[in-house]
C-alpha cells in the first residue's frame, strides 16, 4: 500500500495534563497524484491558517516534490511551492512569523548532489531563497531537519553535511541573507547531524541530534548545542544506557525548563530535561513489547503540559503504529 498524506495528531504526554472533552479526530487532506505522499511538520498562524510539509515522491521513489499543504479553518487544499531539485526535492520543517512571512527548510538533490533548501511564503506564493551549503558552499549531503523563528529577522535552521564525516549544521537568517554560522561537533572522527532546534531568545537558542565515533563498536550519543548570542557551544547531555541514543525533538518553556525527545535504539523512547543547569533523563512510558519505539517531536505548552509523538512497532512482522 502506498504511503498518504494523513492530517492526524497522536501524542502522549510528558506531564499530567487534564481531560479534554472532545478526541482525535482524522481530519481528510488531499494528496498530490497517486504516488506516495508524506507530510514532515506542522505550523500555526491560528485557527485558520495552518501550514503543513512533506513531499510526494515517484512511484520508484527515485525522485520526489515538495509538497505544501494549507489550512483555511475549513479544509486543507495543496499550495503549489518550487522544486530546485532534478531528483529530490523535500521539506522537512516549517515555522511561522506572521500570516504572510513562513519558512520552510529541507534538501534537494540534482542526482547524488544534495543541497540545503529553504523556502518562503510571503502572503501570496511560495519561493526558493537562496540558502548555502557546508563545507565552503560545496553541495554535497546537505540536509536541513529543523527551523525556529526568533524574529523576522532573526531565525535558524539545522541540519548536518558531509565532509569526509557528517557535521553539524546551522544556518542563520538576518532579514536579508542566510548564512553559515559554525557549530561544533561531538569529536574527532565522529559522524554529527542536528534534528530539531528552538529559541528561546536572540541569545538563548537550542539545537540537538546525536553523534557517533568511527571507532568500532562505538554508540551514538545525544548532542546539544547552545548559542548564547555569540556562539554555538556543545553543552553536556544525559544518555540512557550503552545503547545508541538519539534526539529528534526538542521544545522549551523557558531558559530552565526545556524538553528533548528521541529514542534508544532497540531499547524504548528517550526524553532529556533541562533545568538550567544540567541535562537529565526522565522516564517515559514503557510500550508493552515494543521493539523500536522513537519519539519525533514535542511541544511545550506550560511546565505541566507538555506534548511529545512518534511511533513504534512490535517486531519485525508489524506496521509502525502512532
Amino acid at each position: 500500500m502506498k504511503p498518504r498524506s494523513l492530517v492526524l495528531c497522536c501524542v502522549c504526554s510528558l506531564s499530567a495534563c487534564a481531560a479534554f472533552g472532545a478526541d482525535w479526530q482524522i481530519v481528510a487532506s488531499p494528496n498530490s497524484g497517486n504516488q506516495p505522499n508524506s507530510l514532515n511538520a506542522v505550523a500555526a498562524v491560528a485557527e485558520n491558517d495552518v501550514w503543513a510539509v512533506g513531499a510526494s515522491s515517484s512511484s520508484d521513489s527515485f525522485s520526489s516534490r515538495t509538497l505544501i499543504e494549507h489550512w483555511n479553518g475549513t479544509g486543507w487544499s495543496i499550495v503549489r511551492s518550487p522544486n530546485p531539485g532534478a531528483t529530490f526535492n523535500v521539506l522537512t520543517a516549517v515555522a511561522v512569523v506572521s500570516a504572510n512571512n513562513v519558512w520552510a527548510a529541507g534538501y534537494s538533490a540534482n542526482n547524488t548532489t544534495y543541497s540545503t533548501l529553504v523556502e518562503h511564503w510571503n502572503g501570496t506564493k511560495w519561493t526558493v531563497v537562496p540558502s548555502p551549503n557546508g563545507f565552503n558552499g560545496a553541495p554535497q549531503f546537505n540536509f536541513l531537519s529543523g527551523i525556529a523563528v526568533v524574529s523576522a529577522h532573526d531565525i535558524w535552521v539545522v541540519g548536518s553535511f558531509f565532509n569526509d564525516e557528517d557535521n553539524t549544521l546551522t544556518l542563520h537568517w538576518d532579514g536579508s541573507t542566510w548564512s553559515v554560522v559554525p557549530s561544533p561537533n561531538g569529536g574527532l572522527e565522529t559522524n554529527n547531524g542536528l534534528s530539531a532546534v528552538t529559541a528561546i531568545a536572540a541569545n538563548d537558542v537550542w539545537a540537538v541530534g546525536s553523534f557517533q565515533s568511527e571507532a568500532v563498536g562505538a554508540e551514538a550519543r545525544t548532542l546539544t548545542l547552545h548559542w548564547n548570542g555569540t556562539a554555538w557551544s556543545i553543552v553536556p547531555s544525559a544518555n540512557d544506557g550503552v545503547e545508541g541514543n538519539f534526539l529528534h525533538g526538542i521544545a522549551a518553556v523557558s531558559s530552565s525548563d526545556i524538553w528533548a525527545v528521541g529514542r534508544v535504539e532497540n531499547v524504548d523512547t528517550l526524553s532529556l530535561h533541562w533545568n538550567g543547569a544540567a541535562w537529565s533523563v526522565v522516564s517515559t512510558p514503557a510500550i508493552v513489547d515494543s521493539g523500536f519505539a522513537d519519539l519525533r517531536s514535542a511541544v511545550a505548552l506550560s511546565t505541566d503540559a507538555v506534548w511529545t509523538a512518534g511511533s513504534f512497532f512490535q517486531n519485525t512482522f508489524s506496521r509502525d503504529r502512532t
